[in-house]
């Protein structure tokens, strides 16, 4: 009975003991455990101090940036939505261990809330969600042997970007991220600026990115302390330089407008009594109006220094609009029923009968009369042919009827053609006239418009200093 007793005891143990070694098998901790319970189960360790070994020393922060989608660009209320990659680089002596203690193993991966990480913030944000880069949702943090920790975060930003739209749409814009920390004077904790090593792209069809520049300030504060009398922040800066694709807008409002101007000048080719002309100008007003409109829907408003292109429309615009009340006078002078004042004086009479229609490619009014005479004299002939004929078939004496017929068509024509010959003619000649001067004032605001855009600088010196271009 004893020894039934003893075998079960010992079979009870062995068990037992295998159970236990099984389980220190299966909870073996791992190098990269034992780092982190090393370096982050000091008591001492407080995630809320900077790493800093005496009070005096400056924890430097590196920062980079990298874009790599341009989501949206407000015009209008000048907001950028970007999607970017951002990575901070520091170093922390509490963090440092010996590689060949832990297997070799030479960096770990911690999450943010486990360690200090720099706040950091964009002072330029437009929503909560796009204010502060460092969050405990986002990312995680390789901690290197040395104490070297590097984060890598995404980031979606909504951010104010003050648009110039001088020369749109061949324009470039200058857009910056402004990044600050908080309530940490520059002597505590300084952010540094580099470049990515990965090229930035904007993935849009609208625009194209220039460059992506970088640069830091220290900018002075008095928010912090009474007692500090000299406080710097730093400021980190990071600039997106794009350029439009100007071929959209050259297509679907510079070509058009153009054209629709062009057409209300070639209403003053129609014929005076053509029932279409008025309403023909009417619709090129009209359609500039609209493209008018879309400018104003697209660009924000500026009045100290409005957009070229939007000039150039409001110019189109006025001068279609005085090709109509032009065009009407001319009518009203074909169709008048009397004089009108340049016929009254031998000087003007003579310029606008004679002279001006030879320049303006139009018949004088001699030639007008000779063509009426030559008609009427070819009609009294044809007729006295017919005559000629029938007195023939009849045996009849011929008769001269051409010289009264002759005479008739001068009476009729110096009583009643006359005045409407020299109104038709004067109002032909203010066409032709009016059409090279709207011509030649299109021409003229044109090549100004073309020579304003060819002074295009791209952004304005003082943009390209402050982004740290020229650095």
């Amino acid at each position: 009975m004893k020894s039934t007793l003893f075998c079960s005891a010992a079979i009870v143990l062995v068990l037992f003991n295998d159970m236990i070694e099984g389980a220190d098998e299966r909870f073996v901790k791992t190098n990269e455990t034992r780092i982190k319970e090393y370096i982050l189960g000091n008591a001492d360790y407080s995630t809320t101090c900077r790493p800093a070994l005496n009070d005096d020393d400056t924890v430097d922060v590196l920062m980079s940036l990298n874009i790599y989608a341009m989501l949206d660009l407000n015009e209008r209320d000048q907001v950028l939505t970007t999607a970017s990659w951002m990575k901070l680089i520091w170093r922390d002596h509490r963090l440092q261990w010996n590689s060949s203690d832990f297997g070799g193993v030479e960096f770990v991966n911690v999450y943010i809330n486990e360690i200090w990480t720099p706040k950091i913030f964009i002072s330029n944000a437009l929503d909560q969600d796009s204010l502060s880069v460092v969050s405990p949702e986002r990312g995680t943090i390789i901690v290197q042997s040395d104490g070297v920790a590097a984060l890598g975060t995404p980031l979606v930003m909504e951010t104010q970007c003050q648009i110039y739209i001088r020369y749109f749409p061949f324009d470039m814009q200058a857009c910056p991220f402004f990044f600050f920390t908080e309530n940490f004077i520059e002597d505590r904790l300084r952010l540094s600026t580099t470049n990515s090593s990965e090229e930035s792209e904007i993935g849009s069809n609208e625009w194209s990115l220039v460059r992506l520049t970088n640069t830091r300030y220290s900018l002075p504060s008095g928010d912090f302390s009474p007692s500090i009398q000299t406080s710097h922040i730093s400021l980190g800066l990071f600039c997106l330089f794009i350029q439009r694709n100007p071929s959209h807008y050259i297509r679907t409002l510079w070509i058009p407008a153009t054209v629709l101007c062009l057409m209300t000048f070639v209403t003053f080719l129609a014929p005076p009594d053509s029932g279409e002309r008025i309403s023909l100008g009417v619709s090129m007003v009209l359609g500039l109006t609209v493209f008018q409109l879309l400018i104003a829907d697209i660009l924000p408003t500026s009045g100290v220094d409005p957009p070229i292109l939007s000039s150039y429309l409001t110019i189109n615009f006025i001068l279609a609009c005085l090709a109509l009340p032009a065009s009407l006078m001319n009518v009203n002078i074909a169709f008048g029923d009397s004089r009108v004042f340049v016929l009254r004086y031998k000087l003007t009479r003579k310029l606008f009968l004679e002279c001006l229609p030879r320049i303006c490619g139009v018949p004088s009014y001699r030639q007008r009369i000779a063509d009426l005479r030559n008609n009427f004299e070819q009609m009294v002939e044809n007729a006295c042919h017919v005559e000629e004929d029938s007195m023939h078939d009849k045996g009849a004496t011929k008769v001269n009827v051409m010289g009264a017929d002759t005479g008739s068509v001068e009476e009729v024509t110096s009583r009643t053609e006359k005045t409407k010959i020299e109104l038709r003619t004067v109002a032909l000649v203010m066409d032709r006239l009016a059409i090279m001067v709207f011509l030649v004032a299109f021409l003229v605001f044109l090549t100004i418009s073309v020579l304003a855009f060819m002074q295009n600088p791209g952004v304005p010196d003082y943009v390209r200093e402050f982004c740290g271009e020229n650095q």
